[in-house]
């Protein structure tokens, strides 16, 4: 069953770096393609329903965008060798993947998802503020941040150092938590998602009471722009909880 899912062994020095070859393409090809639709979507030419989600006076210009770009390539490379690495763990025994899915039940195949994105947002959050530390932001997170006013191609756009720590938390995760592929496949896909709602520069969440609501509690574009604009607040993943509880939030006039 494992050989139908690794059709060579991943112990051989020249078929890792193949896989990784290949993983790479696939990352940058999907990132490519997920943060383009995104931004011919909203950048090209905003639809004016859109303006006034738009969370910046002025969005991103060109040199930024291509600066987001390059950087996300060579975290793309980054991010297949981490892929990669969860193969050659899977083979080594070291890993809790499984492939049947009844192997912990139908309930914790829902559930894991939850347990990766719960025990993320934990990892994300103190290595985030350990990269806001002045030694660490100044030799690695400043590059992240160059992009001021974000646009959704900074969704990969680290210093090659940020990208091993960003990369590092799934290889690490499989080791302890047992997750079917199934379960790791679409983490990833939700992690881009958000990553790119998080940089896209417009807000997503609706301007009504509800959304409003929702903002106190779910990270989205409006709030991740004031980490970038204001450095020092703001450090979480998903939720605003470790924010709130940390007391590093940066409060917002209009917040309901």
């Amino acid at each position: 069953m494992l050989t139908s899912y690794l059709p060579f062994t991943l112990l051989v020095p020249s078929n890792f770096l193949l896989a990784a070859l290949v993983l790479t393409v696939v990352v940058a090809a999907r990132y490519f393609l997920m943060v383009g639709l995104a931004w011919l979507a909203l950048y090209r030419s905003t639809p004016g329903s859109w303006k006034s989600r738009q969370i910046y006076q002025h969005l991103p210009p060109r040199s930024i965008q291509l600066f987001e770009i390059r950087t996300s390539l060579i975290s793309s490379i980054i991010f297949g060798f981490s892929g990669v690495l969860i193969g050659l763990f899977w083979e080594l025994g070291w890993a809790r993947l499984y492939l049947d899915f009844e192997a912990f039940g139908w309930t914790y195949l829902f559930v894991s998802f939850f347990i990766l994105a719960a025990v993320h947002e934990i990892y994300f959050y103190f290595t985030h503020r350990m990269l806001h530390e002045p030694w660490a932001y100044r030799r690695f997170h400043a590059v992240h941040h160059k992009s001021l006013e974000p646009s959704p191609w900074a969704s990969f756009s680290f210093h090659p150092v940020e990208a091993l720590i960003q990369a590092a938390f799934l290889p690490l995760i499989v080791l302890a938590v047992p997750v079917h592929p199934v379960v790791l496949i679409a983490y990833l896909t939700v992690m881009t998602i958000s990553a790119i709602i998080n940089h896209l520069g417009f807000e997503v969440l609706p301007r009504s009471a509800f959304g409003m609501y929702l903002q106190r509690w779910i990270i989205t574009g409006t709030h991740h722009s004031d980490h970038h604009r204001f450095f020092k607040s703001n450090f979480g993943l998903y939720v605003t909880f470790l924010d709130r509880l940390l007391k590093t939030e940066r409060e917002r006039k209009g917040r309901a």
